[in-house]
């Protein structure tokens, strides 16, 4: 029986030492945690991806109370894989980037209505097989690192533009194509001064681990210094030998969440498997 990919997401809170997991729903699995504070609610987005049926990834959303997050919500549901809601609130309305690859297109949209009214409201790049892309403010100046996919599989390239007032991409330079820190692994952060990247790590596989890097300088010449790795021997939560990889890190006030991969084995999975390549061939086109 064949072995298939999971992911899972957990969080802690500030004195927390050990992660705790956030349910899957029973109809998928989640990854790519967003965090955002919403009309005074924290909530919490993330790729669904429907691993029983043929429709793959959708973005969905749960709530935090304080002590535990509500059960899923889809949404955003598209007629192509959806994934890493980058998500962020400005002057209280909310806006989400999802990775939309498959359309080969970068394109925000502006939530309408809770749960999954948007509207699509700039396509920011077309004809490009891009992924995981982060937008973050600096010195009063915008940019968009995004990564672009160079083949089929994992290998790709960190580019890194800046966005203009009209809020179009300006002078997009390639910084980095290292399968081992290239690619966006969440928002980048702002402590005590510095600037963090997080990026993933997968030199010994897609999502084997983590890197937080503090950038040096931004523009026209881009350097970054690496100052941790992260590992999923690394995370302390109950049952650690099950997970074999860890790809995303977000955090919101006192609130931290990642995401963890482990194997497991599935009839059902692997029968729906053989019925998407067989039935839902063109399923994109």
């Amino acid at each position: 029986m064949k072995t298939f990919e999971h992911w899972q997401i957990a969080y802690r809170q500030s004195g927390q030492a050990k992660f705790q997991l956030v349910p899957n729903p029973t109809w998928a699995w989640a990854a790519d945690p967003f965090l955002v504070d919403y009309r005074g609610k924290k909530m919490l987005f993330a790729e669904l991806f429907l691993y029983k049926s043929e429709r793959n990834g959708v973005i969905g959303y749960c709530e935090f109370d304080g002590n535990k997050f509500s059960e899923w919500t889809v949404s955003m549901d598209k007629h192509w894989h959806l994934s890493y809601p980058n998500i962020w609130e400005d002057n209280g309305k909310l806006y989400m980037c999802p990775e939309s690859y498959q359309a080969e297109e970068i394109a925000i949209y502006e939530l309408i209505e809770l749960p999954n009214k948007w509207k699509k409201v700039k396509i920011l790049m077309q004809n490009e097989k891009c992924v995981d892309s982060t937008f973050f403010r600096y010195a009063g100046e915008e940019y968009l690192f995004t990564y672009r996919l160079t083949n089929s599989g994992i290998i790709g390239e960190l580019i890194l533009y800046k966005v203009g007032k009209d809020g179009k991409l300006i002078e997009g330079k390639i910084v980095s194509d290292n399968i081992e820190n290239a690619r966006p692994g969440g928002k980048v952060i702002e402590n005590d001064g510095k600037i963090i990247r997080v990026s993933q790590d997968s030199g010994n596989g897609y999502g084997s681990g983590l890197v937080f890097s503090v950038i040096e300088n931004l523009y026209p010449v881009y350097r970054e210094t690496e100052i941790k790795r992260i590992k999923p021997k690394d995370i302390s939560i109950d049952n650690s030998s099950k997970y074999q990889g860890i790809h995303t890190y977000n955090k919101l006030g006192e609130l931290e969440v990642i995401d963890l991969k482990y194997n497991v084995f599935s009839i059902r999975e692997f029968l729906a498997q053989k019925r998407v390549r067989k039935v839902f061939l063109n399923k994109y086109c």
